[in-house]
């Protein structure tokens, strides 16, 4: 949760985010990245929209812009390495 506060400077209170966790995998795989040994700690985190939409979010720290996108959208080839697999696993 750290990380996606820090990436998205979302302001939605921690418990909030930790009870929309619908899914939790790690990707560990060696042989994932080219850059070598990478574990990926992902979250499937299903926010209900209020009455101005979802909830804000800006780019922060590491990213430079943070925006929501409907999954169909998604451009594979924009997407670093095993990222557009990892998204597919997690809403499949």
């Amino acid at each position: 949760m750290r990380e996606l506060r820090e990436e998205t400077r979302i302001k939605v209170p921690a418990p909030v985010l930790a009870g929309s966790i619908v899914k939790e995998q790690v990707f560990d795989d060696p042989y994932r990245s080219a850059r070598g040994r990478t574990i990926t700690h992902a979250f499937l985190i299903e926010l209900k929209p209020d009455a101005h939409g979802l909830p804000k979010v800006k780019g922060g720290d590491d990213a430079q812009h943070a925006f929501w996108m409907p999954l169909g959208d998604l451009d594979p080839e924009r997407l670093f390495e095993d990222h557009f697999q990892i998204i597919k696993t997690m809403i499949g």
